[in-house]
């Protein structure tokens, strides 16, 4: 009994030296996190300061200070959640706080920064000239930061604070960019619903987090980055003045409502609203794929087939007064038809995502060419359908 008492001492001495070390790194961390806290600080003053200097060459005092304000506000923002997520700048699983901002976090601030940037524009009109190449430069600025976040985060296992920041600035990227193409007339207000899908998704995860005591697992999110990455880049780029409003609105419903029905699949999971572990969403998952690839897929290439034959013979008698009552005009109407009828045929047989995609991009482009059609956006409804209830192996 005298031997067990004896080696209690030594253990406990142990534990209590393995955390005090554990506390004296976690300070250690902490203040070097707090310096790179600051740094940011810095580097976000400097270039409010710059770009201010660059406006005031063609803008008026108040129109940049408008664009200060705003600008300012959303770096706070950042700044603010920035340093919220110090304490979990550890990996998962893991108590020693990361050593200063990595590689990969540094790319994430540089994407906060250029959305940031990029909402100061929101009280002003539209720049002119060389200055209409802001808007879209600090919106790609944001993505390509983001896009370069992933590479990173694909090779090692990032800390739970570094993958909260990635989300919540890609949130707001999202956000942003849809808010300034609205302000702009280049989209309608209801793209918000588009904008908003990722600050939904987070809200969710963190009020469940609440109420069951644990945050539950987010669903994969490669599908949903994937469409959310095109849709802000075709979003970055009408806002530059050459794009007018018919094409933005063909290029948000190309690559927005892809973006929009994945978030919202991903969201009736999140609140179980579908389990793809479910029989009935099996059930319904495997008809669907079956339908598209089986005899909906056969179909559509005999009339795919069909189509092509009468616009070739067409073609060499009347085709020309046909095409133009169908479209507007001979080029438009060949070019609506064709994709009408002759794209779903031919990607219809492949997996169904990118039958889904393609289906979103011959529909847009008929937007395009027609104008809005209630067949057109029934086929759009039906295409987000398949997006929703695709099955595992088709929509990640």
């Amino acid at each position: 009994m005298t031997e067990r008492r004896s080696e209690i001492p030594p253990l406990q001495n142990a534990a209590d030296e393995q955390s005090q070390a554990l506390l004296a790194q976690r300070a250690a961390a902490r203040g070097r996190l707090q310096r790179d806290w600051l740094l940011s600080v810095v580097i976000a003053a400097l270039l409010l300061f710059f770009i201010a200097r660059l406006l005031l060459t063609q803008w008026v005092s108040e129109a940049v200070g408008r664009w200060l304000i705003i600008s300012g506000l959303a770096l706070f923002y950042e700044l603010r959640i920035l340093k919220q997520v110090i304490p979990l700048m550890h990996r998962p699983g893991e108590k020693t706080l990361q050593m200063g901002l990595g590689f990969g976090d540094r790319l994430t601030r540089a994407s906060g920064l250029g959305y940031a940037l990029l909402a100061g524009f929101l009280l002003v009109t539209q720049p002119q000239g060389p200055l209409q190449w802001l808007p879209p430069a600090f919106g790609l600025l944001g993505l390509l930061a983001a896009i370069a976040y992933d590479i990173v985060a694909r090779d090692k296992e990032m800390p739970v604070g570094s993958q909260h920041l990635a989300r919540e600035f890609r949130a707001l990227g999202a956000l942003v960019v849809t808010v300034m193409a609205i302000h702009y007339g280049k989209i309608d207000p209801w793209f918000l619903l588009i904008g908003l899908m990722d600050y939904l998704l987070l809200f969710t995860s963190s009020w469940l987090g609440r109420k069951r005591g644990a945050i539950p697992a987010a669903p994969p999110a490669a599908a949903r980055r994937f469409t959310q990455n095109l849709y802000l880049a075709a979003m970055s780029l009408t806002l530059l003045v050459a794009v007018s409003r018919v094409y933005a609105l063909a290029l948000g419903l190309l690559f927005g409502l892809p973006y929009f029905f994945i978030s919202l699949r991903d969201w009736f999971i999140l609140t179980g609203l579908i389990d793809p572990k479910r029989s009935q969403y099996r059930q319904i998952s495997q008809g669907l794929q079956r339908a598209l690839t089986g005899w909906v897929a056969l179909s559509s290439r005999l009339l795919a087939a069909m189509a092509v034959v009468t616009l070739l013979a067409d073609l060499a008698f009347h085709f020309g007064d046909y095409a133009t009552a169908f479209g507007g005009g001979l080029a438009p109407g060949a070019l609506a038809l064709l994709l009408l009828l002759a794209l779903p045929g031919l990607f219809l047989g492949f997996r169904v995502r990118w039958a889904a995609l393609m289906a979103f991009i011959a529909l847009a482009v008929i937007l395009l060419v027609m104008g809005p059609n209630l067949v057109i956006y029934v086929s759009l409804a039906l295409s987000g359908l398949t997006l929703i209830l695709g099955g595992s192996s088709s929509v990640r």
